[in-house]
């Protein structure tokens, strides 16, 4: 063991230097088919919400599905801004309100169903939700002959198109009819148990009219204000035509959304279609290139760039923040926004995919709300804010945004941390946890000393001196910081692992990961460390073993997944992730079109998929610990991947390919000019380096080499020197892509809506 250590250290080397010819990635992708390619395809057409096709703007989203009762093409309307504000009459929503409910109070509420009425029965059809121009397509036949349709959200325009074209033979009429939404907390519909729900009042019927050749459809709220939806066709040729849709919501402001829809319609009709098109698929066609995956499992990699498809059309910079529905509403038991783990996994895929963008919303929500906040969520159920503190850390510390961290996180942290100073207790010399919540685990049972909150404040703590000490900043805050860490209690734990608390084992199935939030998100624990590495190996097989994992639901299976890949168990990362997408789990359901719902089918969460591309990501890229880490866990199976412009914490740029098991070379682009680690476990087999300007190079080990670059330069590290750096596409054979969408034969066999009256007859 001495001679080998002793080896080690004689490898260990430095370089200086600087490349003559500036290397760089070569990017010959065809964009447009490479992303075409993972198109969800409906050979048989969707039935119902569950199985439908979906387009958003970030704010104004619609599902698309058939109704074969009313020989209709139903699209289903949402904006994800459309709240209650009962108890806030002067808000757009009574979040801000300390002792508002968000199920009854500041729930969402449905905008209403456009139906294209055929007028003859459907026989088949075939429908396209094409990703790279973010739109649907859809061609019917009917007993009348063929008719087909065009579906998108612009992306600079809150308003939603739908063009018709009937074939030359179609011997039918087709005629629209709205369907306005039930203004009632879904809640009060559905749980007819609930105590509120037996004495909730509802919003009173929609006002539907005519008004200068536009249909008009206006919902007043009791507590003041009122949305509308609006709509209008235009004849384009004789056997075709375009519908302009557009919901407005200027509540609290009364009577201004019918004028601010109809004027939308009508600049977007004088902008022209082609125009309009032209700037839609311009966004989007900027969007996906800001980063690029390669995998050998083709249902995986179209999973993955549907999620991504998915968080743009939910999420947009100003936008609201990304709830349980996000535009896509669906009468649900959880009308709203929940903080114990939703809206954190909603927000996973927008740090390493490089679209930090989609993520500034989730901030914007804590700023404006953060007062109330610590309010709702002091006290026993603090573990959830301050989770929700480590995604907005992380959005800063992704971009390296240090004076945001500064300024915008900071201030935020220490309130936290003052309100875990008045749930700390004195035990045996050691700082302990008065009870509070543990999600899920039991319900709402308080525990004390639990893991989940251990974690938090030991990663909020960490954090905390991170970020103020190299600034010099808070040093009597650093002394205490640094006192309290040292002081606090152990986690608990038992022959299994990790326990709940100090008086509570995982002793049953349970579906959150709560008491491992240590190890993924927070990387307080660190597999690195043998002894950490144990526990939570031993943790993480208990949690999943247990009742045979009776309990677990569909994000149980992502965060299984990340768990095994920060483990670096490539293997189980993967196997996890596919019982997501091919399993049974006991709770939950995933669909043909990536959706996943709860409940039977009948309560949508849309955090869950989304958090799964995170999980992909996570195979490939990992940033914790101060190192960078490429290909962390790939599976034995997967000999060959890629990736392009991943990012790591700190602004790193990262690509890299890997080909017949052998990675080929590996680039970082370092927007910070900071210094950093890289890791790979191939890395001493990757010792020629380039970069486009002056570095220095220091190997730590055979799988780790410190690395100083200047801001905006990049190096790289090859297999060979002839070795070309560029983007490496997958062979997957084009008959495996193209996976998601309901195929042949498999429709949902049960319509799984509620069936209760939330919807207003169409007409």
């Amino acid at each position: 063991m001495k001679k080998h250590t002793s080896f080690l250290l004689a490898t260990l080397f430095v370089s200086i230097g600087a490349y003559a010819q500036k290397p760089v990635i070569k990017n010959t992708l065809n964009w447009g088919k490479e992303i075409s390619k993972h198109n969800l395809v409906w050979e048989d057409l969707p039935l119902q919400w569950n199985e439908g096709a979906f387009t958003g703007n970030g704010q104004l989203g619609m599902m698309v599905y058939i109704s074969q009762k009313d020989s209709a093409v139903v699209f289903s309307i949402g904006r994800s801004d459309v709240t209650d504000h009962r108890k806030d009459p002067n808000s757009k929503t009574s979040l801000n309100t300390p002792d508002a409910n968000v199920i009854y109070d500041y729930c969402r509420l449905p905008v209403g169903k456009l139906l294209l009425k055929l007028g003859a029965k459907i026989i088949s059809g075939t429908i396209t939700q094409d990703i790279w121009n973010a739109e649907i397509r859809g061609q019917l036949l009917t007993e009348a002959g063929v008719i087909s349709f065009r579906a998108l959200t612009p992306r600079d325009a809150d308003v939603q198109l739908i063009e018709v074209t009937q074939d030359s033979k179609f011997t039918g009429k087709y005629q629209w009819k709205f369907a306005p939404g039930r203004a009632w907390s879904p809640r009060a519909l559905t749980r007819l148990d609930d105590k509120q729900s037996k004495t909730y009042v509802g919003n009173d019927a929609p006002e539907r009219s005519r008004k200068n050749g536009y249909n008009v459809c206006k919902q007043t709220l009791t507590a003041g204000g009122d949305y509308a939806t609006v709509y209008k066709e235009v004849k384009t040729t004789p056997t075709s035509g375009l519908m302009y849709i557009s919901t407005a919501n200027e509540v609290p402001q009364a009577g201004a959304s019918v004028p601010l829809a109809i004027k939308i319609i009508a600049q977007t009709e004088k902008r022209t279609l082609p125009v309009v098109l032209k700037a839609h698929q311009n966004w989007w066609h900027t969007f996906y290139p800001k980063s690029y995956i390669a995998l050998p499992n083709a249902q995986i990699e179209d999973f993955y760039w549907i999620q991504l498809y998915k968080m743009a059309t939910a999420s947009r910079p100003g936008g609201p923040a990304v709830d349980l529905f996000g535009p896509y509403y669906k009468t649900s038991q959880w009308p709203g926004m929940w903080w114990n783990l939703n809206i954190q996994l909603t927000y996973y895929p927008v740090y390493t995919s490089n679209h930090l963008e989609l993520g500034e919303n989730m901030m914007d929500i804590v700023d404006e709300n953060f007062k109330t906040l610590i309010k709702k969520y002091g006290g026993v159920r603090l573990g959830d804010l301050c989770w929700t503190m480590h995604n907005y850390w992380r959005q800063l510390a992704y971009a390296n945004d240090q004076k945001g961290l500064q300024q915008r996180w900071l201030p935020k942290a220490i309130a936290v941390y003052e309100e875990y100073k008045t749930m700390m207790t004195a035990e045996n010399n050691k700082i302990g946890l008065k009870p509070m919540r543990s999600p899920e685990y039991n319900g709402s049972t308080n525990f004390p000393n639990n893991n989940y909150n251990f974690a938090n404040l030991r990663w909020l703590l960490n954090t905390l001196i991170n970020v103020c000490e190299p600034a010099n900043i808070k040093s009597s805050g650093v002394v205490e910081w640094k006192k309290i860490l040292s002081q606090l209690m152990d986690y608990p734990t038992d022959q299994n692992g990790l326990m709940i608390s100090t008086n509570q084992s995982v002793a049953a199935s349970h579906r959150h990961y709560s008491h491992l939030v240590g190890l993924y998100p927070l990387f307080v624990m660190q597999p690195d460390n043998p002894k950490d590495s144990l526990l939570i190996d031993k943790s993480v097989n208990h949690w999943l073993s247990i009742e045979n994992g009776k309990a677990l639901a569909g994000y149980s299976f992502t965060g299984a997944s990340s768990l095994n890949a920060a483990l670096g168990r490539g293997d189980d990362a993967l196997k996890q992730l596919l019982n997501l997408l091919n399993g049974a789990p006991a709770i939950g359901q995933f669909y043909a079109n990536t959706f996943y719902t709860e409940s039977g089918g009948k309560n949508e969460v849309i955090e869950t998929p989304l958090s799964g591309a995170a999980s992909v990501n996570e195979i490939l890229l990992q940033s914790w610990g101060g190192k960078i880490r490429v290909f962390p866990a790939l599976p034995t199976s997967w000999k060959n991947a890629s990736f392009h412009n991943l990012l790591a914490e700190g602004a790193y740029e990262v690509s890299s390919v890997i080909q017949n098991g052998q990675v080929q070379w590996i680039a970082v682009k370092s927007t910070s000019g900071n210094p950093f680690i890289l890791k790979n476990s191939q890395l001493a087999n990757c010792k020629v380096i380039e970069a486009t300007g002056k570095y220095t190079s220091k190997t730590t080990s055979p799988t780790e080499t410190a690395i100083t670059l200047g801001a905006g330069e990049t190096i790289f590290f090859k297999r060979d020197k002839y070795t070309e750096t560029a983007i490496v596409p997958s062979n997957n054979p084009m008959y495996e892509h193209q996976f998601y969408g309901v195929k042949k034969g498999q429709q949902l066999k049960k319509n799984q809506d509620f069936q209760v009256f939330d919807f207003y007859e169409a007409k």
